[in-house]
C-alpha cells in the first residue's frame, strides 16, 4: 500500500480541522476527484468524533492516529485508538425517521463508503476502524 499519511492527533474537537485539512491534501495527491474527496473528509471526521466521544468519552490528553494509504485504486483510512473496546456490532447507524441529534455518523461513513469495519488492532492499540473507498 502507498502511504498518504500517517500521523497522530490530539483526540478533541479542536484538533479535527487539522485532521480534516490532512485528508484532504492526502486526497489531492492520491487524485481523487472533489466530491470523493468531500465524502472521505466527512467520513474520517465523522469517524473521529466517534472516538473522541465514545472511546474516550472527552477525556484530555488522549490521541488516535490516522493512517492513509491507496492500495489498487482504493484509499484505505485506518483509525487507532485507545479508547474503549469497540467492536462491529458498535456501527449500528439509527433510523432516520428518529427525530433527534445525533447518531447519524456511523450512517454517514456507511452510505458515503464502500467498507467500515473493524480490524484487528496492532500492538499499541486497542481499536482499527478500516474505512475504504474506491477512487478510480
Amino acid at each position: 500500500m502507498d502511504s498518504l499519511l500517517n500521523q497522530s492527533f490530539a483526540a478533541n474537537a479542536e484538533a479535527l480541522s487539522e485532521l480534516r485539512g490532512a485528508v484532504r491534501a492526502a486526497c489531492q495527491r492520491a487524485g481523487c476527484g472533489e466530491d470523493d474527496s468531500a465524502q472521505i473528509v466527512l467520513a474520517i471526521n465523522e469517524a473521529c468524533m466517534n472516538i473522541i466521544q465514545h472511546g474516550y468519552r472527552f477525556a484530555d490528553g488522549r490521541t488516535f492516529t490516522l493512517r492513509l494509504g491507496v492500495d489498487d485504486s482504493v484509499l484505505v483510512a485506518q483509525l487507532l485508538d485507545n479508547g474503549l473496546p469497540a467492536r462491529d456490532a458498535d456501527l449500528c447507524p439509527r433510523e432516520l425517521a428518529e427525530l433527534r441529534p445525533g447518531g447519524l455518523g456511523v450512517r454517514f461513513m456507511r452510505e458515503l463508503l464502500d467498507e467500515v469495519a473493524y480490524q484487528p488492532a496492532p500492538e499499541g492499540f486497542t481499536n482499527c476502524l478500516q474505512l475504504k473507498k474506491r477512487i478510480c
